[in-house]
């Protein structure tokens, strides 16, 4: 490779981790001054009507039919992409992304989304961009895997042994970690963060993803079994949900105990500022809780990917689950114990890895400089003569 290379990231607008990812990757890029990077919301691009009702489905099913969606996911988690549903899938809008494709150019192409047409386009022995794909939840759906990926980066080692055993060679996996933004890697200071944001010295902050539950009464339940039952200060995080925080500014208002935020770049410096995260197990706000060593408890896990990653992250303490208020109030009151504490917190830093956006980027720029040696994302997926390496060889 001997020109700044073109790179396309394909996003997505489902829950917000995705784009997230790809920003972090994108910093990454331009740390290096490699500028010709885009991000692009691949399946919104070429199917925006789709796109729109999926994302619907998505959100709805998770407020009011949330196993409706976990059955799907369930039902398609071993899926291949030689199965018709699969081809199905990784081949919507074939035509409009070989058109975008052919304008951009890109040398590499990055998933951080499993919409994988790029990668249907990129059959054939030194055919196509190099397509890599980073995993961004803490378990494996067949939704990510696909022949022609030449490399695949994922959260941690036991995912690994899970893509052996779905026949993916050793080779093609790097365990590099999700990769998080630059705000979330810096110290900060925490007496400038607390004048900054006009918090209460010397209290303990649970900070509360309140966008994520959605019905106004389950949160106003939540609030006051834990001011009733504990000393514990609250953050509340609405996020775009403008009906929710001026329901609960109308409660909280006038309390000292409580802060109601809506959207806020400042994320980080909350969540460095609070002693816990109550929140969904989304994977990529999951990794961000782990690089600022902040314990969480996953509330209520959706079925599929998100009681995936609770499952998976609680059978390795690296946080706690709660399913109802009972055992809510029971993981806050652990917190107390700083043997709990500690241990959790030493859970996370196992698997917690520094500069994963950068591991990414390292690999795929050597991939590049090495590509003449290397094109070998055929269908089988195996470079000639060597053999995969698999959970069974």
């Amino acid at each position: 490779m001997n020109h700044d290379p073109v790179v396309l990231i394909v996003s997505a607008a489902y829950g917000g981790g995705h784009a997230k990812v790809a920003q972090a990757i994108e910093q990454s890029f331009r740390s290096r001054n490699i500028d010709k990077v885009h991000v692009l919301d691949l399946f919104g691009e070429v199917h925006p009507l789709l796109n729109g009702l999926s994302r619907a489905f998505y959100l709805k099913s998770s407020e009011y039919a949330p196993h409706v969606y976990g059955v799907l996911y369930n039902m398609t988690s071993g899926m291949k992409p030689e199965y018709p549903f699969g081809r199905m899938l990784h081949s919507l809008g074939r035509h409009k992304v070989r058109r975008i494709l052919d304008e951009l150019r890109p040398d590499a192409i990055i998933h951080t989304f499993p919409y994988l047409a790029a990668s249907q386009l990129s059959a054939g022995p030194g055919e196509g961009s190099p397509v890599f794909t980073v995993v961004t939840d803490y378990c494996l759906h067949g939704r990510w895997i696909h022949p022609t990926t030449a490399k695949y980066f994922i959260a941690a080692d036991y995912i690994k042994d899970d893509m052996l055993k779905a026949g993916v060679s050793s080779d093609r996996i790097e365990v590099s970690g999700i990769p998080v933004r630059d705000a979330f890697t810096h110290p900060l200071e925490h007496m400038e963060l607390i004048r900054k944001h006009g918090l209460r010295q010397n209290r303990k902050y649970v900070m509360l993803s309140a966008g994520a539950y959605g019905v106004t009464s389950r949160i106003r339940a939540l609030i006051r079994r834990v001011l009733r039952e504990t000393d514990l200060d609250l953050l509340i995080l609405c996020g775009n949900n403008r009906k929710l925080q001026h329901s609960l500014m109308e409660l909280y208002g006038d309390s000292d105990r409580v802060r109601v935020l809506g959207y806020t770049d400042d994320i980080h410096e909350l969540m460095s500022l609070s002693s816990c995260l109550l929140t969904k197990a989304g994977g990529v706000t999951l990794t961000e809780a782990f690089a600022l060593s902040l314990p969480v408890i996953v509330y209520k896990p959706l079925p599929g990917q998100e009681a995936g990653n609770a499952k998976a992250l609680e059978s390795r303490e690296a946080i706690f689950v709660a399913g109802n208020e009972e055992e809510l109030m029971d993981r806050l009151r652990r917190l107390d114990s700083d043997t709990a504490l500690d241990s959790l917190k030493l859970k996370m830093q196992e698997l917690s890895r520094n500069d994963a956006a950068g591991a990414v980027v390292n690999e795929v720029l050597r991939m590049l400089n090495e590509r003449p040696a290397y094109g070998f994302n055929s269908a089988d997926s195996t470079p000639p003569n060597k053999q995969p390496e698999t959970a069974h060889s």
